[in-house]
């Protein structure tokens, strides 16, 4: 390999996929839609109750000894605050992506996409707006939730690594969660239709994020003389998973769905670390978040998936 082919790779690396920006334009103008008239919302004291709000594995206590002691009605009242639990993680995600991406669209780094972070933006707004609704209009609550652990970052390409990194490593999750939801007819109508479009229109969301991880990625290690670069990003990008592992046992809806007084333990807090550190938990953080945890390892940000069983 000559010295100018090596150039031109790490020039690639470095830019942009100016065909998948093209696609991914075009395929937002084909599949705009108005969120505000594309949903039919039933009445609050209409939506069903009595019934599972998404499949019976994508519960937190799923799997675990605890799960099978739960009655039915638990079970059931669990899917509803857990299905808010994850909205609302929508929201407030979004929310970060969105002020971040405001600030960035001109930036000369993300010039050939900007044109792009126009439709991800009103996107991400409908998104926003959907999942706020589900939450306030049929639980009257959004749950509040602690920022991402980047820490205090001095380099503006790690910042913005982070930021993205973070924006996909929960897309990617939140895809799996609605393509399964989208396809479960139990589930009440409005549930598999916000899942259904959310998955949709993810896909193109999906696509850019990983373009854009890719392309900061090769940036910082290009100015990595040290390798310090690199070794302080994984550990970051590690901890950034395990954030969001942490952020579906959430105490407040094992609270709101009665769980203390249904499985005897103390606390909600106690229900979290006992479910969060449940070997047989493992094998759903896996299920959850190893594909884009391999993503991450191709592109050699991280070294394997062996942090997923903390």
């Amino acid at each position: 390999m000559t010295p100018e082919t090596t150039t031109m790779e790490a020039r690639a690396q470095t830019a942009p996929d100016g065909r998948l920006i093209e696609r991914l334009t075009s395929l937002s103008r084909k599949h705009r839609y108005d969120a505000y008239t594309r949903f039919d919302w039933p009445a609050p004291d209409a939506i069903a109750r009595d019934v599972l709000w998404c499949d019976e594995d994508l519960l937190t206590t799923h799997g675990t000894e605890l799960h099978e002691t739960l009655p039915r009605e638990a079970l059931i009242a669990l899917s509803r605050f857990e299905c808010v639990n994850f909205f609302s993680l929508n929201v407030h995600g979004i929310k970060d992506a969105l002020a971040f991406v405001m600030g960035a669209i001109y930036e000369e780094r993300y010039a050939q996409w900007s044109e792009y972070l126009h439709f991800f933006i009103a996107e991400e707004n409908a998104h926003m707006w959907f999942f706020a609704k589900f939450c306030l209009d049929y639980e009257g609550k959004i749950y509040p939730t602690p920022a991402i652990p980047a820490g205090r970052v001095e380099d503006p390409l790690e910042r913005d690594l982070y930021m993205f990194a973070s924006t996909l490593i929960f897309e990617e999750f939140v895809d799996f969660y609605n393509h399964k939801v989208s396809r479960n007819r139990a589930v009440p109508a409005i549930l598999r239709e916000i899942n259904h479009q959310h998955h949709v229109d993810e896909s193109r969301h999906i696509s850019f994020g990983r373009d854009v991880v890719s392309m900061l990625h090769a940036q910082i290690l290009a100015a990595d003389g040290d390798g310090a670069a690199r070794e302080r990003v994984r550990r970051t990008v590690e901890r950034i998973f395990l954030h969001f592992i942490g952020q579906m046992y959430n105490p407040r809806a094992y609270e709101d769905a009665g769980l203390v007084a249904a499985t005897g333990l103390a606390s909600a807090a106690a229900i979290r670390n006992r479910l969060r550190n449940d070997p047989a938990r493992r094998g759903h953080h896996h299920q959850w978040f190893k594909r884009t945890a391999d993503f991450f390892v191709r592109q050699g940000i991280l070294t394997d998936t062996a942090f997923l069983d903390r």
